[in-house]
């Protein structure tokens, strides 16, 4: 009886490897990516679903006007290896990871549509990327939508600019950060002043009119960002300006000048139009670029937790560590 058992128990477990290994192959066929991949579309397609209309959306963004800006608080559930400092630049809440250090510096932009402070993902990501290279990274909390618009971020982030050590300065960003730090970036060329080392954009928001007619195809399978919405908090983001401006859309923008960039993003997301026409305009511009697309992932797929989110993380690592070394 108890043979019978254990050969039950283990035709079980067999029938379950092969499931498993049957549909990690069914994945990787249909839509390119691991398993782990697939599973995790599903989770962020419950987690961040919404059925909010764009005039509610508005409503709820009036209402957060009228409570006022509230400052940002790190989260206590959070567990960082690395050492964090919270300071202040002109108004601006300044949260540093290896505030001794004395390697490369990383200037990080976080996304969230520009009405959303830093999550989770973006925490990781930093204090990974500190604690394996050793740099020093600057993660500034800009103001954001609905009580500012991107004229206060570019002030306060200028003149952040000019108080970073010397040594080699990586900008990076995901998201609308991602955007944010190419228009940064467009800005220091048009002021003439000291520029990144490298550009690192993680599924950045380069064209906040959102008017590509490619992009509704991918509204629909994207598991994040509802191109409703999107479009609101564009608008805010322009305040009264025109979201066709390089400062709010840094795709209009000059790009001859810029550092090296390196771009990722996935097939799955709702910017994948335009993060496309963006590595085209770089390279037009005689821009070094780098386009990594992974196939059948979504937005801001290298901070998710998934073996090509890792493969991507170790290559930014490596390209830290290399200006550290060369510097």
């Amino acid at each position: 009886m108890k043979r019978r058992i254990i050969r039950i128990i283990l035709a079980l477990l067999l029938a379950g490897a092969l499931l498993v290994l049957a549909a990690a192959a069914a994945s990787r066929v249909v839509y390119g990516r691991s398993l782990r991949a697939t599973a995790y579309e599903w989770v962020l397609r419950r987690r961040y679903a919404s059925t909010r209309t764009a005039e509610e959306e508005i409503a709820r963004l009036e209402k957060k006007r009228a409570a006022g800006e509230k400052p940002y608080e790190l989260p206590e559930s959070l567990r960082l290896r690395a050492p964090v400092a919270e300071t202040g630049h002109g108004g601006m809440q300044l949260f540093t990871l290896n505030p001794d250090a004395a390697g490369p510096t990383v200037v990080y932009l976080h996304g969230g549509a520009f009405i959303n402070p830093f999550n989770a993902y973006q925490w990781r990501f930093m204090d990974r990327l500190a604690s394996e290279t050793g740099a020093r990274v600057v993660a500034p909390a800009y103001h954001l939508a609905p009580w500012a618009d991107y004229r206060r971020a570019y002030d306060d982030l200028l003149s952040l600019w000019e108080t970073l050590p010397d040594g080699p300065v990586i900008l990076m960003g995901d998201s609308a950060g991602g955007g944010l730090a190419l228009g940064l970036a467009e800005a220091l060329v048009k002021a003439g002043t000291r520029l990144p080392d490298r550009l690192v954009l993680f599924s950045p928001w380069v064209d906040l009119s959102m008017d590509n007619p490619d992009i509704p195809a991918y509204a629909e399978v994207d598991p994040i960002l509802c191109l409703e919405l999107v479009r609101v908090h564009g608008r805010y983001w322009a305040g009264d300006g025109d979201t066709h401006h390089w400062q709010v859309s840094p795709l209009y923008g000059e790009m001859a000048g810029l550092p090296p960039t390196d771009i990722y993003c996935g097939t799955r997301e709702l910017l994948y139009p335009d993060i496309v026409r963006l590595g085209e305009s770089l390279t037009r511009a005689g821009v070094e670029t780098r386009l990594t697309v992974g196939r059948g992932l979504n937005h801001d797929y290298p901070l998710m937790p998934l073996p090509e989110a890792d493969h991507a993380v170790r290559e930014v690592v490596e390209v830290v560590r290399e200006l550290g070394i060369r510097n």
